[in-house]
């Protein structure tokens, strides 16, 4: 908990490699948290790349897997990762593929609320699907 909460601090002040070493931390501590993994891979996703790099996309998408793996009701994970993969999909096929990453999500929703954010969007990328 330390470490995530020391985290979340240099996140909230944008030192997103400190925040992510210590998220990093966290994960080693207690593997079954899926927070640090949604936090780590925020943390990348929000780093400037370096110039002539790419961010490391692979690695946040790997990062919210295992936390839906650590906890499948983590609702925030298929959120983030829903719309990563389809901001990278480069074909229909990878779209559809987030419209069933959502269905997976709504089998564990426990809260309204969390069963209204997944609807929301699935509903956006069947729309994206369809204009494509």
């Amino acid at each position: 908990e330390v470490h995530s909460y020391r985290g979340e601090m240099y996140f909230a002040q944008g030192e997103l490699k400190e925040a992510r070493e210590e998220f990093d931390r966290a994960i080693e501590c207690d593997a079954t948290n899926p927070t640090p993994y949604l936090n780590s891979a925020l943390a990348i996703m929000n780093t400037p790349p370096m110039l002539g790099t790419m961010p490391d996309i692979n690695g946040a998408i790997e990062l919210l897997e295992k936390a839906i793996e650590a906890d499948p009701q983590f609702q925030a994970a298929y959120v983030n990762l829903g719309q990563l993969k389809l901001s990278m999909a480069t074909d229909l096929t990878s779209a559809k593929k987030v419209i069933s990453l959502y269905d997976q999500g709504l089998e564990y929703c426990r809260t309204a609320e969390e069963l209204k954010d997944i609807c929301s969007m699935r509903l956006l990328t069947i729309a994206q699907v369809d204009a494509a």
